[in-house]
């Protein structure tokens, strides 16, 4: 009952939408979990420590529900339409579409096709395996490239890192600074990031559907199965 209330499924998800997010902390067996786990891991340090938390966490909430959107947009008729949906894998292919945008911008061409290379073969793998959503692995990827495009940094050149001989001190990281190579210095970015945030809470503050969420995630943990039909009435003694 407690997994019923929070995974993600086209129809309830319609009407409760907090499973678009939720259903991004749930997995399906402690294999997935580990996997996805896993994957996190080995995420390189730049891309947090580089690019800040907020951007970093920020990318992997919003992949998680372009994941599901599209998970849901692609099973949108027919005996695909119960299909559940579970799993941090779009927030995960989502922070590889920041990274992939982030490498490029910097032209670090090598790291970039890489990045590109591995989601082909997710893909390919997730074709090849049943109970895989690739479409949620393609919108977390698109989802993250996106958030990268919009609010992650630009990159332009630095004439005092370019010097040899610079008494310029360089706050990046040793990782992020070997992705971007010396001569160039993280610039804002096309939009700021708060504009994102701000842009969430109008749309929270203004679609009743969204207002509910808090209410819906609090009975989901104080009582669950109440969302999904699931909860069963205890059967009074005789």
């Amino acid at each position: 009952p407690f997994t019923m209330d929070f995974v993600h499924q086209m129809l309830l998800s319609r009407f409760q939408p907090h499973r678009f997010v939720t259903a991004g902390f749930l997995h399906g067996s402690l294999l997935h979990l580990l996997f996805n786990m896993r994957y996190l891991w080995t995420t390189p340090k730049w891309l947090e420590e580089g690019l800040g938390w907020p951007l970093y966490f920020s990318t992997y909430l919003v992949s998680i529900v372009a994941g599901n959107l599209a998970h849901s947009y692609v099973n949108s008729s027919g005996a695909s339409a119960i299909i559940l949906s579970l799993g941090a894998s779009g927030g995960i292919c989502g922070l590889q579409g920041l990274s992939w945008i982030a490498l490029r911008r910097m032209g670090n061409k090598s790291a970039s096709s890489s990045v590109f290379t591995n989601m082909l073969w997710l893909i390919l793998f997730g074709a090849m395996t049943e109970g895989i959503s690739n479409a949620g692995h393609i919108g977390g990827f698109i989802g993250g490239a996106l958030i990268g495009w919009l609010f992650g940094p630009q990159y332009g050149s630095s004439y005092a890192m370019k010097r040899k001989w610079s008494t310029a001190v360089d706050t990046e990281t040793q990782e992020y600074r070997s992705m971007m190579g010396f001569g160039l210095e993280p610039q804002r970015g096309k939009l700021k990031l708060w504009y994102l945030w701000a842009f969430a809470a109008i749309a929270f503050l203004g679609i009743p559907e969204l207002r509910s969420i808090p209410l819906c995630v609090w009975l989901g943990f104080t009582r669950p199965g109440s969302l999904s039909g699931m909860r069963m009435n205890p059967i009074p003694p005789t």
